[in-house]
């Protein structure tokens, strides 16, 4: 079996747990005797994949904002329902040359190069669907990006998502037929925690860490609210908040407006070494996410062996147990779970152990089985 995957990020080159999942997913395909040709824009990608995975970097780059990019030479613009057409149509004509069995694309600013290779081709489409439009602007969507990813769900062929909260948001809000959305969870690598990475920290500190990227989505604004309960129970409370995003300034204005800014550090987006050492030196993780369709960062924090608090609003919250979840806007009791984690080491322990020993089993091999199913299933 041969895949044609469409991808706009891949680790180590990625701007959210997509670029991981797209990694994973091909890497654990290609183990199983999968050829998989992924396709990606210009990103200086350097990575190790299985031997049947081979990644084509077609000639164009992404503005994904102006936060984290150079202008010195073109960028295709996401905001642009015009730019994202002409981009995909690259796509469409890089594909004309490889020789595949299934599409595979990976949400929604790839959904087009789907479609018309899929109408060229007669081959089958999967689309998958790793956050929609509402979960990345707060219930506040780009009408042209959602009459997108619904066309392109609609004209899929099956449609993967990587969870039940996802599913159901699709059925609901794009109108498409639960029996061609398949749900495959996603995972964790558990060499990557295998290793002893360093880590320090200044004696007595208690560090609350947050990673991932500083959007709406990702309830910071709530977090924040918490940490100053937190800071004025205990003062000896330190906020880490790995990420980068468009929200960035807005919050560390925010945390200063709260009086606790010399409590929360921001650290920007930091290397896969360093972020390791962040999870050895946590003492406990928190993911408040206003809508998370997954949350690959909590089984991170897990496989770490730290305490995890994640909000109700994320698939990841599906697969795992042995956490505290809490609704993204109650404040209140994030603000006591974190405090109860900090203050009662047995409780932060067994937490850690069991939630460790929990998501070993969450491979990515899981995952890569579920969507290998769907290609068999289309062909």
């Amino acid at each position: 079996m041969k895949v044609l995957m469409i991808t706009s990020e891949l680790y180590p080159v990625f701007s959210g747990g997509m670029g991981r999942a797209v990694y994973e997913i091909a890497n654990s395909l290609g183990k199983r005797g999968v050829g998989v040709t992924v396709l990606i824009p210009q990103l200086g990608w350097k990575g190790d994949l299985n031997r049947n995975v081979k990644v084509v970097e077609v000639p164009f780059r992404l503005a994904y904002g102006v936060y984290d990019i150079s202008w010195d030479e073109y960028y295709y613009d996401l905001e642009r329902r015009d730019e994202v057409m002409k981009f995909n149509r690259i796509f469409k004509k890089v594909a004309e040359g490889i020789d595949f069995d299934v599409i595979h694309v990976h949400d929604w600013m790839n959904i087009p190069a789907g479609i018309l290779i899929r109408r060229s081709t007669g081959k089958p489409l999967v689309v998958h669907i790793h956050s929609t439009e509402y979960d990345r602007t707060n219930d506040n969507p780009r009408p042209w990006v959602v009459d997108l990813e619904r066309e392109g769900m609609q004209e899929a062929d099956a449609v993967v998502v990587t969870s039940r909260y996802t599913k159901q948001q699709l059925v609901s809000r794009y109108g498409i037929d639960p029996s061609k959305i398949h749900v495959a969870y996603n995972g964790i690598n558990p060499a990557r925690f295998n290793r002893k990475i360093g880590g320090v920290k200044k004696p007595g500190d208690k560090v609350v860490l947050f990673v991932g990227r500083l959007t709406v989505q990702k309830g910071l604004w709530h977090l924040l609210q918490a940490a100053r309960e937190v800071i004025l129970r205990d003062p000896s409370v330190r906020f880490v908040i790995i990420g980068s995003g468009p929200d960035m300034v807005h919050l560390i204005n925010l945390s200063i407006d709260l009086g606790i800014a010399d409590k929360v550090i921001f650290t920007g987006r930091i290397p896969d070494e360093e972020l390791l050492a962040a999870y050895r030196v946590a003492d406990v993780f928190v993911m408040p996410s206003v809508s998370e369709p997954f949350g690959i960062v909590a089984l991170e924090a897990m496989a770490a062996g730290k305490p995890v608090i994640v909000s109700k609003s994320s698939g990841v919250a599906e697969v795992v147990h042995n956490c505290f979840k809490v609704d993204f806007w109650d404040i209140e009791l994030m603000a006591s779970r974190i405090l109860e984690v900090l203050h009662y080491k047995p409780l932060a322990e067994v937490m850690g152990h069991n939630g460790k020993r929990e998501v070993m089993h969450l491979g990515w091999d899981n995952t890569a089985s579920k969507v290998l199913k769907v290609y068999r299933r289309l062909l």
